[in-house]
């Protein structure tokens, strides 16, 4: 049954399933149905169960930090790094392609010369340099998209908003409904996943909704 706050679980997801005559189903093909329809959901509406932030600590010399460190499932889209320590608090600026590959790459950043308060930092083979190399202890606030996680465990509940529940649902049925070639009635579940999905963007407004401009002036041709 629904948690304490009335959320469907994963294990609620699979009775729904079963309930509507996929028992014939293995559980793990229905979990992986699910999870599919989950992941369908979350994805046509990028929202703030994506945006993650964590705080990484970097040593004096140290000088980059792993992609997937950044969080247990791995960091996708770097948004944004500040520098948290006082008094350098700032925002970092993303270093170009070109001057990453030609003064900093062919550099060891092992030496205490190469060290600096940082100013920039560069997304590269899967780690994030910081540089300059710091010559203190700083804490860094990395902002970031984070890989929506699979459901696992029974009691396990979607990351996304109650509303999108019966949405999820209609998901899963859509992919159990054409893995039993039931196009008919995988075009209905699809039919209500549409139709909710437009009622639920619609309602769509910024965290600050007297910010009523949703776009940025053009000013390049000043």
């Amino acid at each position: 049954m629904p948690n304490a706050n009335g959320q469907m679980q994963f294990k609620d997801y699979d009775a729904a399933l079963v309930a509507r005559g996929f028992d014939g189903y293995q559980p793990d093909e229905r979990k992986q149905l699910i999870n599919h329809g989950y992941r369908y959901i979350a994805r046509k509406n990028t929202s703030s169960w994506e945006q993650a932030v964590v705080q990484q600590s970097l040593a004096p010399g140290a000088y980059s930090l792993p992609m997937a460190g950044t969080s247990v499932l791995g960091a996708d889209n770097i948004g944004s790094i500040y520098l948290l320590t006082n008094p350098y608090r700032r925002k970092l600026d993303v270093m170009s392609q070109e001057v990453f590959e030609e003064n900093w790459l062919p550099q060891d950043l092992t030496l205490a010369a190469c060290r600096s308060i940082p100013d920039w930092y560069y997304v590269f083979e899967g780690a994030i340099y910081i540089l300059a190399p710091p010559n203190l202890t700083i804490s860094l606030g990395i902002h970031f998209q984070s890989f929506l996680p699979d459901m696992v465990d029974d009691t396990d509940i979607p990351v996304t908003p109650q509303i999108y529940d019966e949405v999820i649902l209609d998901a899963a049925l859509v992919r159990a409904h054409r893995r039993a070639h039931e196009l008919e009635l995988a075009g209905e579940a699809q039919a209500r996943i549409n139709e909710a999905l437009q009622d639920i963007l619609a309602d769509d407004v910024w965290t600050m909704a007297e910010q009523q401009e949703r776009v940025l002036p053009d000013n390049q041709w000043l």
